[in-house]
Formats: structure tokens, sequence, C-alpha cells
């Protein structure tokens, strides 16, 4: 039960972040529910509020007028049966015992062998701005995380397949930062296409749930992003996404 309103919560977030002003009165509460840690008994209890909200909001969109033709906007429309369901799982977990809960927390739990997967180090991928060392910083004075760098330390002598390799065996979690600059034909500025690369194998290895992308928003969109989770910061102020990004080391079972 709880594992399926998670899925669909991530999925409702998806579509929501796709016309943010459409959706501006509820965009928080579906963000929140999105980031919900579901094998935190308090945070399980803040969905139902969550799902509240956002019902309150899509209700309005419905037809409660029979033999009435009424069309919805799409953005409601297409989420409608998703939101239905979030609805109905959160109304079962309220109406569960704080016994039957703590059952279906137990099996959400994050499995050591998961936790320790390549020595709990994390992998910072990056192109040729420094933005990458505050994170850095973020991760091993906050959080005492060990991380994983091209600037590691000096690696003359290897390959860059042969170090990637050494990464991936190494970690078990992966942070993507893709900032503006290369500049494409048709004018807009991409992401170094090394880092790209470095997503696409990270994900492949660890699983699209242990690799986040931090995505400037100058930098171009390329194709494979569509569909995934990624947090936005603007220009240099990479620190926006530090809120969220404890959020997600949390949820995967990083760090407490």
């Amino acid at each position: 039960m709880i594992k399926e309103l998670q899925l669909l919560s991530e999925a409702l977030w998806e579509s929501v972040k796709t016309d943010l002003k459409f959706f501006s009165p509820i965009q928080v509460f579906v963000k929140r529910l999105a980031e919900v840690d579901f094998s935190d008994e308090s945070e399980v209890k803040d969905s139902i509020l969550y799902a509240e909200k956002i019902e309150e909001f899509f209700s309005k969109y419905r037809n409660s007028r029979p033999g009435v033709i009424y069309l919805p906007p799409s953005q409601t429309s297409k989420n409608q049966t998703t939101v239905k369901r979030i609805n109905q799982l959160t109304g079962e977990l309220k109406r569960l015992s704080d016994e039957e809960l703590q059952k279906q927390l137990e099996n959400l739990k994050p499995k050591s062998k998961k936790a320790t997967l390549g020595g709990g180090k994390i992998f910072i991928g990056h192109g040729r701005s420094k933005l990458w060392a505050r994170v850095q910083l973020f991760l091993q004075d906050d959080f005492k995380l060990e991380t994983l760098t091209f600037e590691s330390e000096s690696r003359t002598s290897e390959t860059i397949i042969n170090i990637l390799e050494e990464f991936l065996e190494k970690s078990s979690f992966a942070i993507l930062i893709l900032t503006a600059e290369d500049e494409t034909s048709a004018g807009g500025i991409r992401a170094r296409q090394n880092v790209i690369h470095e997503a696409g194998l990270f994900q492949g290895r660890l699983g699209f749930d242990r690799v986040i992308i931090l995505k400037q928003t100058e930098t171009e969109e390329f194709s494979n992003i569509a569909g995934l989770q990624y947090i936005p910061f603007a220009g240099d102020n990479i620190e926006q996404c530090f809120y969220e990004l404890q959020r997600k080391l949390k949820k995967s079972g990083m760090i407490k």
C-alpha cells in the first residue's frame, strides 16, 4: 500500500512540474508528498494532509452535475486517476491502527545491504564549473559522507574508462551536476556531454532512485532526462538544492 502511494506521489509531482503556474495552489503539497520519507511514521501521517489538499483542488475540476457536458483542463484530466488512487490509499492509511501502520512501515525500512552497496561513497560528476566543490563540502561537513570525484587524487596513468569502472564499483550513490557550458548549433547551452554519459552509467548500475541530478535552469534539457527526477537551481546558487538533496539522501538510507 505505502509503496504504491510512494510511486504515485512521485509520478504526480513529475506531471505537476510541467505546468507549475496552473498547479501553483497545490505545487507545495504535491512536492512535499513526493518527498515524504514513507518509512517515517510522522511523515506518513503528514502525507494524509497533503493528499487531502491535493484532492480538494482536483475535485473542483470534476463534473458534479449529471447530464451536463463538462470538459476539464487537460492538466487535471490526465492526473485524476492518480489523484483518486492517492486519496484512496491515504484514506486507508488513516484508518489503520498504530500496530497495522507499523507493519506497513517495517516493509519499507532500507535493507542494510542496500545502504552499504559500494562502500557507502557518493560519486559527484560535473563539468568545468566549480560548483561541485560546494556540494562536496555540504556532504562532508554536514553528514560526514565520503565522496568520489575525478579530483580526488592524481590518475595520470589511468584511462577514463578504468577510472569510471572504479567509481562504479566503489559508489553506492551518485550526484550529477549539469551546468550550462557548451553552446549548441541551435543557440542553446547544454551540459558537458561526459556528465550526461556518467548520469546514464550510474543510473544503469545503481538504479534511478540512487542517482540525483542537479540541473542549472539555464542548461538545455537532454532527451534522456524526460520523466526523470532532478533538482533545479538558478545561476550559481546551487545551495537551493541542498534541502531537497538532504531529503533524497535520507529517503535512500544514505543518512539518518
